[in-house]
């Protein structure tokens, strides 16, 4: 008769502490690796998707600026400046500018030139000095059109162009239009339109709009109206010799007020409240590239010194009317921060436009 040792089945049914601590350990070092290699790939597809967004924020941004930039000074008249008001009893050109700011265009200028730099007129951003600039181009879509007559505030357009019709050359509330007749301009802001004809009343929010015959004032539609040859009501093209050329007055900078945690890049046409382009841009750095036919200073910023001629342009002063090239700089940071550092990933992006019609001269014109 056998016997059975119940005590060697139960030990050799089972796992000797020993071994059970080796399977144990093994395990954690498998799912440690397993979670550290996890946590790693986590944290490359943060970085890779606050860096991809951060980039193509910076890139949208700096496309629309390059596509305004090139078009800077279309369709302006020679020397690419329109005249303003200034002289006896002008006031000072309203500049659309930042939230909070009521910046103006030079008070003393009787013109306004294609591009007017503003160094550190932006918000300060993280202690950084922002910069801001304006420029002016002529909308192709109402372009040196001829006139049926042209009032003491108003114009009226040849029905050879419906401005009412819902297409690209309808004039609205808000427009800027350049008049033209010889070497005389005027710019004026819309304040209203009936049918084929536009209004320029007094108050606009730029002042442009500005009246008074018996004084002095050069750039107004007052002088335009008393140029020779007299505006005389008939059909285009043999009518008034006056031209109508709608502008587009668009400035660049940074909005640090609407959002103070989320400062933005802002692109503002004319009067109108700016539009956002680009998040999470915490600085706007531009400089100019000059022709002064002497030393072509590039990377001038354009600012008290470089105007009062002790600085890139020295001994001359520098004017806006040089400038060939703007060099953009934008930094930019992700809308959040980065789980790793808690802290933003950030960027920088810079290009160089040249300004076709500033640029480019047709010498047989």
């Amino acid at each position: 008769m056998k016997t059975r040792n119940i005590h060697e089945e139960d030990r050799q049914g089972g796992f000797t502490l020993v071994e059970l601590l080796v399977a144990m350990g093994v395990t954690i070092i498998v799912l440690g690796g397993t979670l550290v290699a996890m946590t790693n790939a986590l944290r490359a597809s943060e970085s890779a998707k606050s860096t991809t967004g951060m980039n193509s924020n910076l890139r949208v941004g700096m496309d629309m600026m390059v596509r305004d930039f090139i078009q800077t000074g279309q369709g302006l008249p020679v020397g690419r400046v329109v005249s303003v008001p200034s002289g006896d009893g002008a006031e000072a050109i309203v500049r659309p500018g930042p939230p909070g700011t009521a910046y103006t265009f030079d008070p003393d200028s009787p013109v306004l030139p294609a591009v007017t730099p503003g160094p550190a007129l932006g918000p300060d951003v993280n202690d950084q000095e922002t910069d801001m600039v304006t420029v002016l181009a002529a909308d192709s879509s109402f372009e040196n059109i001829c006139l049926s007559a042209l009032g003491a505030s108003s114009m009226t357009v040849g029905t050879a162009v419906n401005i009412a019709d819902g297409g690209p050359d309808d004039v609205r509330t808000g427009d800027v239009i350049m008049l033209v007749k010889g070497s005389v301009s005027a710019l004026m802001y819309v304040t209203g339109t009936a049918g084929q004809t536009v209004t320029f009343g007094t108050g606009d929010p730029l002042n442009l709009n500005q009246y008074d015959a018996s004084l002095d004032m050069l750039g107004t539609l007052d002088q335009l109206r008393a140029a020779a040859p007299p505006d005389t009501a008939a059909a285009c093209p043999t009518g008034v010799p006056t031209r109508a050329t709608r502008v587009r007055m668009i400035s660049y900078y940074i909005d640090a007020v609407t959002d103070p945690a989320n400062p933005r890049l802002v692109r503002r046409m004319n009067a109108d409240p700016g539009r956002v382009v680009a998040f999470s841009v915490e600085d706007l750095d531009i400089s100019f590239d000059l022709n002064d036919d002497v030393t072509n200073p590039t990377g001038v910023r354009m600012d008290e010194n470089d105007l009062d001629g002790t600085g890139a342009c020295s001994p001359s002063e520098c004017s806006a009317n040089q400038v060939r090239k703007i060099n953009v700089t934008l930094d930019g940071r992700s809308r959040n921060r980065f789980s790793v550092t808690d802290d933003f990933l950030r960027n920088s992006l810079a290009t160089q436009v040249s300004l076709r019609s500033l640029a480019f001269v047709d010498r047989y014109r």
